[in-house]
């Protein structure tokens, strides 16, 4: 199982400009022939505080990577915003090689304006079962007894963490293992540039790769 990650700046509130961006980083894992191509938390909208807007965009988002996925017999994990009723949920989704989508993350640790999810899935694949969390649900203790009961083989995390200092620190890194020992999973992490950063975690919280800035990140396993 080859798993691109794709660290990519995303521009709050700039769908089109974020979309060529997508297709352009796409296009660049494409050579290297993965299995999964996994991008950052809602990174074809960004989020700017309290601005919903980017989930009127829901089924478009949806429709065209989708469309990817398939004509590139692919699997595409990426976090978007998913309106629902009359709030918005902070989502994950996997496509799969055929363009369907396998698999939904409702993020739970979120602030009090958006819905958030209550329950982890995970999704057959030929390499085993995928879950996907997003961001700071690593740290949520209910997203680790979910982790424990489902036991899924893959943990997948795009995120958006913008830390003060403006990078990564090794405590940040530290923070991340010791929350993959927890979960005793072989963990996958994305986060938006800036700063950006992918990391690779076995089941032990021991980091196996990383990649810092933007740059993409080739794990096979």
């Amino acid at each position: 199982m080859k798993v691109a990650l794709i660290p990519m700046p995303v521009e709050d509130g700039n769908f089109e400009t974020n979309w060529k961006e997508f297709e352009r980083r796409f296009k660049e894992a494409l050579h290297h022939s993965p299995d999964f191509i996994v991008f950052p938390e809602y990174c074809l909208t960004g989020f700017r505080e309290w601005d919903f807007s980017g989930a009127k965009l829901y089924g478009e988002i949806v429709k065209r990577v989708s469309t990817l996925a398939k004509n590139n017999a692919v699997y595409v994990i990426f976090g978007l915003l998913e309106p629902y009723k009359d709030c918005v949920y902070n989502s994950a989704l996997l496509i799969n090689r055929e363009g369907e989508v396998i698999l939904r993350h409702r993020k739970f640790q979120e602030p009090m304006k958006f819905c958030t999810g209550n329950t982890v899935k995970t999704a057959k694949t030929e390499f085993g079962k995928v879950a996907v969390i997003i961001c700071g649900d690593l740290y949520n203790k209910r997203i680790a007894k979910w982790i424990k009961k489902k036991k899924p083989d893959f943990l997948f995390v795009p995120m958006e963490y913008s830390p003060e200092s403006g990078k990564i620190s090794e405590e940040d890194l530290k923070a991340m293992s010791e929350r993959v020992k927890l979960l005793n999973v072989k963990t996958f992490i994305v986060n938006s540039y800036p700063p950006g950063g992918a990391w690779v975690f076995d089941e032990g919280g021991n980091l196996l790769r990383k990649s810092s800035g933007d740059k993409l990140l080739i794990f096979e396993v």
